[in-house]
């Protein structure tokens, strides 16, 4: 029986190449999207560039017609915007421009914070969303608030300001097309819409008229008029330098250092990217999070090499099949990316230093291929490799839409490693999705993950299960009153280890209500039996499942209400458990109870001055005795003063009391450009290591230079 189900998964492998073979050469046909754009901007070349002060007065506007005429997306979906807002549209052969005058009747109750740029949150605000491909599969967008603090979806250059009037605000932006990746041709259409929001009226305002249970850039308009414009050679360095001195119990470390990074526009929509000895001065520390369970946890990763671009090399399932802070400590990385004629591609060399060892070698290769009206299909590629060591991943995935709120998504992979077994090493995934804004909801998920799978360049945790999960649920919508949607849900889960063989299986219910006040409360129950992975006393470093199964119910509550003001944010969580608590060497598991209470709060007293704290408190207590094997309190308290839109000033504790640790950073910073900065940073810490406890500081001055030609 073992034998005829592995064969099975192979003949589903087999049969999903031989798929993805027949649909990757289907030609790419924008006739499929038969959807036609609902309003048109005629944009007007001009001569003379207007200058992105935040006034209305160039001659360039004075010209030009202005589009208005925006529709509510929230809170009534399809009604006229409260407030009237007004964009106009020039280019030139550098640059794109935007102007726009948002009307209100309430200027003084206009909502803006002085943050640094990308970090505020439900500010009245305005974006431009550009569809540079006309696909309606790809965008990239630029936001901005009313004091000229700029948001934008891909990390790039460009120049906006805005400011507060007495009829409500206006802004410019300028957009270089150096910034932006675009076909060759010379007449270019794209996709365009502009989104307002609107604080005191939770307000949410397209140009064009969205429905919710429809994909956005299905129902975008259209820009026309663009000729003739070229990215042109689109080189930029960004060389950095800087000086750290660190003590670390006793032990001193001074050292220079500096890096580069290079971006090259090879075409108008394919780019290089190379970064050499990447930055060392990362200021932001990790979190603390106690380690209650053998899995390995999951930390963000920040360097901007790897995160721009990083939609060119994800997976469209929930497979992660690179996790690029494997890549603790490179020495050169490298990339291309780019789409043009339905095909999106990228591509990843980087050489990670090992220290005495010999250097590891990462590389990741995607490519993905549009279809149909709004689906792709997909290969990936991942491997890492050193001198009698390898691992070497290999994916199909695909993710199909149909009637705007079907999915139907799902992947299969392949995992290599130099001491593991060729057989059981896969990966299967599949979802299907219904989701419509308010309605029936369903979904069902799959998910197999065999014994043998190690990917070593991406992050799986568990391996030797298999789950299946059913769900559905039913959502209202209101359009006035206190509540703005209620949702509810039921679902159920078996799990299975990869020989069949049960491991859980759970009821849950889920209760979630948004307020039009922006408060959001979530609850829920679940109910079920599970066995635990735990490490075998025989064989170091194996998870086997264990023999018996534990009882488990809980139930929990969050509360989040993002406010603006003074009190800015609320944000609760409260979970009680009846659960499996590990032992400290995760080598057997008892029946218990975990408790946990996570609080935030965050104080805006002014614009430009912002107070963050947050607390996670847990307790763990066995069943049998009722002794308490494990409490902790993990925190952090923030500090951030924008001083003006160049100088800043952030600080920030993190510790957690069960061992006494605990971090310290300060970062003093200025901007003298787009994308120059001078900086000097601290760190402080107390760190527990075996028996003693251990401390150390550093001091970083940093210096970054961008120049573009």
């Amino acid at each position: 029986m073992r034998k005829k189900f592995y064969l099975d998964y192979k003949s589903i492998l087999f049969l999903s190449g031989l798929l993805f073979c027949c649909l990757i050469f289907l030609p790419y046909d924008l006739s499929l999207l038969a959807q036609e754009r609902t309003k048109t901007l005629s944009i007007t070349r001009v001569k003379d560039a207007p200058r992105i002060d935040g006034w209305l007065t160039d001659a360039c506007w004075q010209q030009i017609k202005p589009v208005s005429g925006f529709y509510q997306y929230n809170p009534i979906n399809g009604a006229s915007a409260s407030e009237e807002t007004y964009v106009w549209a020039a280019y030139d052969d550098d640059y794109i421009y935007f102007a726009f005058l948002m009307k209100d009747s309430q200027p003084k109750r206009i909502w803006a914070e002085l943050t640094p740029r990308n970090e505020f949150e439900n500010n009245d605000s305005i974006t431009v969303i550009l569809d540079t491909y006309n696909d309606r599969r790809t965008s990239i967008s630029f936001t901005v608030n009313p004091k000229g603090v700029q948001k934008n979806s891909v990390e790039t250059i460009w120049k906006s300001e805005a400011r507060i009037t007495n009829e409500g605000w206006v802004a410019e932006i300028a957009i270089p097309f150096k910034s932006l990746r675009f076909s060759p041709e010379e007449n270019q259409v794209w996709g365009v819409n502009f989104r307002r929001y609107i604080h005191r009226l939770n307000e949410t305002d397209y140009w064009t008229d969205v429905k919710r249970s429809k994909p956005l850039l299905h129902q975008m308009g259209e820009l026309v008029g663009l000729k003739g414009i070229k990215p042109g050679h689109n080189l930029e360095f960004f060389p950095y330098g800087g000086i750290r001195s660190s003590r670390w119990d006793g032990e001193k470390d001074d050292k220079m250092a500096a890096g580069l990074d290079v971006k090259y526009g090879l075409l108008s929509n394919v780019y290089l990217d190379l970064t050499v000895s990447p930055d060392f001065s990362e200021v932001e520390s990790d979190p603390f999070i106690y380690q209650l369970s053998p899995y390995e946890r999951y930390f963000r990763e920040n360097r901007p090499f790897f995160t721009e671009g990083s939609s060119y090399f994800a997976l469209s399932s929930r497979i992660n099949l690179f996790y690029s802070r494997r890549i603790n400590n490179p020495k050169l990385a490298a990339k291309i990316s780019g789409k043009s004629a339905g095909y999106s591609f990228g591509v990843l060399g980087a050489v990670n230093d090992q220290g005495e060892s010999p250097d590891r070698v990462f590389s990741v290769f995607r490519i993905k291929k549009d279809i149909f009206r709004n689906s792709q299909i997909g290969l990936y590629y991942a491997g890492m490799d050193e001198p009698g060591v390898y691992n070497r991943n290999f994916a199909f995935d695909y993710n199909f839409n149909f009637k705007d709120f079907y999915y139907i998504r799902g992947a299969l992979a392949l995992t290599f490693n130099h001491d593991r077994a060729k057989k059981r090493n896969g990966i299967y995934v599949f979802q299907f999705e219904r989701e419509p804004d308010s309605g029936w909801q369903l979904s069902l998920d799959f998910n197999r993950v065999e014994d043998n799978v190690r990917v070593r360049t991406g992050f799986v945790t568990q391996t030797d299960q298999q789950t299946t999960r059913l769900s559905t649920g039913y959502a209202w919508r209101y359009n006035q009153g206190t509540i703005q949607r209620i949702s509810t849900d039921i679902s159920g889960e078996l799990g299975q280890d990869t020989y069949g063989q049960t491991i859980r299986h759970f009821l849950r219910w889920g209760l979630n209500t948004d307020f039009f006040n922006r408060l959001e409360i979530r609850t829920g129950f679940n109910l079920g039996q599970r066995r635990y992975q735990i490490y075998s006393q025989l064989e170091k470093g194996r998870l086997i499942w264990s023999k018996d199964f534990v009882n488990l119910y809980g139930t929990n509550l969050e509360l989040g209400w993002d406010r603006g003001g003074f009190l800015k944010g609320i944000n609760f969580e409260a979970r009680l458990s009846k659960t499996g608590i590990y032992n400290e060497n995760f080598t057997a598991i008892e029946p218990g109870y975990e408790t946990s209470f996570q609080g935030s709060l965050t104080f805006r007293p002014r614009s430009n001055f912002e107070l963050d704290f947050d607390a996670d408190w847990i307790r763990q207590t066995l069943d049998k005795t009722k002794a308490v094997v494990f409490e902790g309190i993990t925190y952090s308290a923030s500090l951030h003063f924008q001083m003006t839109r160049s100088l800043f000033l952030t600080t920030r504790l993190l510790g957690e009391t069960r061992e006494n640790q605990y971090n310290f950073d300060f970062l003093l910073g200025y901007y003298f450009g787009a994308g120059n900065i001078i900086q000097l940073s601290y760190k402080r810490s107390s760190r527990r290591e075996e028996l003693r406890q251990e401390g150390g500081r550093s001091l970083t001055i940093k210096v970054s230079y961008l120049l573009r030609i």
